[in-house]
């Protein structure tokens, strides 16, 4: 990350979301109209090169044609994991919720987009301070305002951990919480992936969390997409936010139910495509058995 500018990663993502409001068929997957302002980008020209040119970088690897291909792929995984949050969580209120907590927050728009459902909860967006004044300069220049329920919780991982940064930041571990982990598992080491899930299994019974994961057995379609992923590998090492662990959907399983949850639900990619493309897989042509995002229950 460089200092003054958010994790890159984050910023992709969320022109990845721009991306989809801007020029998806309706019925949309996610309709994150603040996603563009997010971005800091300004128009749809700029979006557009943005994805270009991530484009060209997977074509210097490999072809342009699969480049585009993978991209659009990762566009839609993008907006269906943040979809399935906004479902979860709606459930979660039911039983209950008094808290959300947005691990990694990056450039998330769930607070100032998602009002009716974030309503009568406390949020708390928990990511590196730089990554969060950055955001806090794109939320003021395009006078989005900061929710009254929302918190800003600052986590260096570097020299804190994040309990502390939980407990400094207001987090009460005695309420039920829902958890959003998205985009984060695989730019950290497993130790810093279990101490997260160790942390987040403490909370009281009914709190749930969502996360995304990248898995070492990732099966694509053929060879020449599965080099892809290989590629994503450099390319995000190259934006300095290597890849640093991978988990198989049954050892990620048990890391979860040591840590203390006890219902782990893994969505396919089948499972995606029936609930959000009405079963339209050649929208999002992955094989259906492949999955890459767990709820879990505590």
């Amino acid at each position: 990350m460089i200092k003054g500018t958010p994790s890159r990663t984050a910023l992709l993502t969320a022109v990845q979301r721009a991306h989809h409001f801007l020029t998806a068929p309706e019925p949309k997957v996610l309709r994150d109209d603040l996603a563009l302002a997010l971005t800091g980008l300004g128009s749809l020209e700029a979006v557009q090169s943005y994805i270009d040119n991530m484009v060209d970088a997977f074509a210097a690897l490999s072809d342009t044609s699969i480049a585009a291909i993978f991209m659009a792929r990762v566009d839609w995984a993008v907006c269906m994991r943040s979809r399935v949050v906004e479902e979860r969580l709606a459930e979660a209120r039911k039983r209950g919720v008094k808290q959300l907590v947005i691990l990694g927050a990056g450039l998330d728009s769930t607070a100032y987009r998602c009002l009716d459902l974030t309503a009568g909860l406390q949020v708390f967006e928990v990511d590196h301070p730089a990554t969060q004044q950055w955001k806090k300069d794109q939320l003021a220049q395009a006078n989005i305002a900061v929710p009254e329920n929302l918190n800003f919780v600052a986590f260096d991982f570097e020299n804190q951990t994040l309990n502390e940064a939980l407990q400094a930041g207001g987090v009460r571990q005695n309420y039920m919480t829902f958890f959003t982990w998205l985009g984060v598992q695989m730019y950290l080491t497993d130790e810093a992936v279990r101490t997260t899930l160790s942390v987040m299994g403490q909370y009281p019974k009914g709190s749930e969390m969502v996360m995304d994961f990248m898995s070492p057995n990732y099966v694509l379609a053929d060879k020449a997409m599965q080099n892809s992923v290989d590629d994503l590998q450099d390319i995000v090492s190259n934006m300095g936010e290597p890849l640093r662990s991978k988990y198989s959907e049954s050892d990620l399983d048990a890391i979860l139910k040591q840590a203390g949850f006890t219902q782990v639900n893994a969505l396919n990619t089948g499972w995606l495509i029936d609930n959000y493309l009405g079963g339209r897989s050649d929208i999002f042509d992955m094989p259906r058995e492949a999955t890459s995002i767990l709820t879990a229950l505590i």
